[in-house]
């Protein structure tokens, strides 16, 4: 990413055929905003038209007010933002006459974050129904943000849609997991992050609760293997916020 433009990213590496920044399409009402792009929030679209300051202001801000208050979470997002160069709104085509998609991006000195248009509240609640499993509440205040989320070229956080879809394969697995020597069933386990492509995903584990909420554990197809958090360094981590400052470090 370092010395690249966002749009290079997404002509280039990212893979889309167009990217429209909406900072410099001065021209594209909101009207037509819109229909180019069935999913762009109308908060995002006048966002846009803000000052490179007050947008990152108002976006890290927003932050704050979404997710649940945890001392060391804020701390390190103060941080983070202060390494953040710009933040922006992007419109981008996979292929030629294809409907765009809506991103906002994170730019900072070597690495750029991608996230997709929020759920609405009730669209949180619809999700959280439709899955029998117990899904942290933190987890859930994300989706206020972002409905899913990726460094640049990661495959990410999925979004609502994608869990349900990798959950699914996960509860086909006609193999077991192993913590340890221990068989672990895999309908204990949720992946809601893929890392690059690879068959590497961090899933909350329901067998381990700690501090009342579901703690999540790296997980390998390859190996049938999950990580112990009775270990150090093996990426499990007691909430996904714990999960989310690693991937955002």
């Amino acid at each position: 990413m370092k010395g690249l433009s966002v749009i290079d990213y997404f002509t280039g590496d990212g893979g889309y055929h167009d990217a429209i920044s909406l900072q410099d399409a001065p021209e594209l009402s909101w009207e037509k905003a819109k229909e180019k792009t069935p999913n762009l929030p109308k908060g995002w679209w006048e966002l846009s038209k803000l000052d490179p300051g007050v947008k990152l202001e108002f976006i890290r801000d927003y932050w704050f007010n979404a997710l649940p208050y945890q001392p060391h979470v804020y701390h390190f997002l103060d941080t983070f933002f202060a390494g953040v160069l710009e933040v922006g709104v992007f419109l981008a085509q996979k292929r030629e006459n294809s409907p765009y998609e809506a991103f906002f991006t994170y730019r900072l000195k070597d690495r750029l974050y991608l996230g997709r248009p929020p759920l609405l509240e009730k669209e949180i609640e619809k999700f959280k129904r439709s899955i029998s499993y117990p899904l942290p509440d933190d987890f859930l205040n994300f989706f206020r943000i972002h409905n899913g989320f990726a460094k640049g070229g990661d495959s990410g956080i999925f979004s609502s849609g994608a869990l349900e879809e990798e959950r699914k394969w996960f509860m086909q697995a006609q193999e077991g997991f192993f913590l340890g020597e221990k068989s672990v069933d895999p309908e204990l386990l949720l992946p809601f992050y893929r890392s690059f492509g690879l068959d590497i995903y961090q899933c909350f584990y329901k067998d381990w609760y700690p501090d009342g909420e579901v703690g999540n554990v790296l997980c390998s197809l390859s190996d049938r293997a999950i990580s112990s958090w009775k270990e150090d360094e093996t990426l499990a981590f007691p909430t996904f916020l714990d999960w989310l400052v690693f991937y955002l470090e």
